[in-house]
C-alpha cells in the first residue's frame, strides 16, 4: 500500500473517532442538562406551592380584613339608628277645665295626647274626666292653691295657708276625690304655697299616698314644689312653656315655636296651655309643624321622673 493511502486511511478513521466523541458529548451534556432540569423542578414546585398558600393566606386574611370592616359599617349604621330613633319629646298640658264644654270637647279630641287638667267642684269637672278618658287623654287634677296676690280667687276647694295640716290634707283628699281617672296633679296659681316648703311637704304626702305624679306649673320662680317632690320620692316634673298668658293667636304661636326650640336643646318640655279657643287654633295647626321637626308628642306621664 502506498503512503498516500494509508495517511488518507489514518485521516478518515480520526474523523470518525471525533465524530463519535462529539455525539457522545452530546448525549453526556443532554443527560446532564435533563437532571438539572428535573432538579430545577424540584426545586421551582415548593416555591410555588409556599407562593400559592401565601396567596390563599392572603386571600384569607382579605376576607377576614373585608368581614371587620363590614361590621363596622353595621355598627356604624346601629348607632345612626339610634341617634336617628332619638327623637326630642313634648307634651302638652291644657288647664282650667271644668268651667265649660264646647272648647274642652275639641281639646280633648286633638289627635295627639294632651292632658286634661280639671279644676274640682265645677259644673263639668266630672263630665270632661269622664269623655277625656273616652279618648285617651290623660286626667290631671288641677289643685287650687293660695296664691300671693290676695285679690285673686282660685276657686273651690284651695289650698290655704292659714289651714291647719288636718285641714289642709282633708281638702287635698276632697279634690282628689271630686271625679275619676287622675293620674296625676298640678297647681293652679298657688304661688304663696308651692314657695312654703312645709305647706308643700303635707300637700305632697297626700298626693304620694293616691300614688300620683306631680307637675310644678312654676307660678312662681321662687317655687319649691319640685325640689320637695323629688326629695319625697315623687314621679314629678317642671312646667316649661306657658302658651298662652296672652290670648292672642299671634302671642301663643310665638310661644309654639319656643316649645319647639326648647325640645331641640333640651330634648323635652312641658308646655301649660288654657281652655281657649285661640289654643286650640294654634294647637292644631302647628303640632304636625313640632312633629315634622322630629318632635314626638307624648303623654305628660312619660316626662315624669
Amino acid at each position: 500500500m502506498k503512503k498516500s493511502q494509508k495517511e488518507i486511511i489514518n485521516i478518515t478513521a480520526l474523523v470518525i473517532i471525533l465524530i463519535i466523541a462529539f455525539n457522545i458529548s452530546n448525549l453526556f451534556n443532554k443527560s446532564i442538562k435533563e437532571e438539572n432540569s428535573l432538579r430545577n423542578t424540584q426545586n421551582t414546585n415548593p416555591t410555588t406551592t409556599n407562593e400559592i398558600e401565601l396567596e390563599v393566606k392572603e386571600s384569607e386574611e382579605t376576607t377576614y380584613d373585608s368581614e371587620q370592616y363590614t361590621d363596622l359599617i353595621i355598627n356604624d349604621l346601629s348607632s345612626s339608628e339610634e341617634e336617628t330613633n332619638f327623637s326630642p319629646k313634648a307634651a302638652f298640658i291644657i288647664d282650667d277645665l271644668g268651667y265649660e264644654t264646647e272648647v274642652a270637647k275639641k281639646m280633648m279630641e286633638l289627635e295627639f295626647p294632651v292632658a286634661l287638667s280639671i279644676l274640682p267642684f265645677l259644673q263639668y269637672s266630672e263630665f270632661i274626666a269622664e269623655e277625656g278618658r273616652k279618648n285617651n287623654q290623660e286626667i290631671m287634677l288641677h289643685l287650687p292653691m293660695e296664691p300671693s296676690n290676695s285679690s285673686a280667687n282660685p276657686g273651690l276647694g284651695t289650698i290655704k295657708s292659714y289651714m291647719s295640716e288636718e285641714e289642709i290634707r282633708q281638702a287635698v283628699r276632697d279634690c282628689i276625690l271630686n271625679f275619676p281617672y287622675i293620674i296625676g296633679v298640678n297647681n293652679h296659681m298657688g304661688s304663696k304655697i308651692t314657695e312654703d316648703r312645709e305647706i308643700m311637704e303635707i300637700v305632697l304626702e297626700e298626693i304620694k299616698g293616691y300614688n300620683l305624679f306631680f307637675i310644678d306649673s312654676m307660678t312662681t320662680k321662687d317655687s319649691v314644689a319640685y325640689e320637695v317632690a323629688q326629695e319625697m320620692g315623687i314621679k314629678s316634673a317642671v312646667r316649661s312653656v306657658f302658651l298662652d298668658n296672652e290670648n292672642d293667636m299671634e302671642y301663643i304661636k310665638g310661644q309654639m315655636v319656643e316649645v319647639q326650640e326648647t325640645a331641640l336643646r333640651e330634648g323635652e318640655v312641658i308646655a301649660i296651655g288654657h281652655s281657649r279657643i285661640n289654643t286650640f287654633y294654634v294647637l292644631k295647626r302647628m303640632i304636625p309643624e313640632l312633629i315634622k321637626a322630629g318632635i314626638e308628642i307624648v303623654p305628660v306621664s312619660e316626662l315624669v321622673k
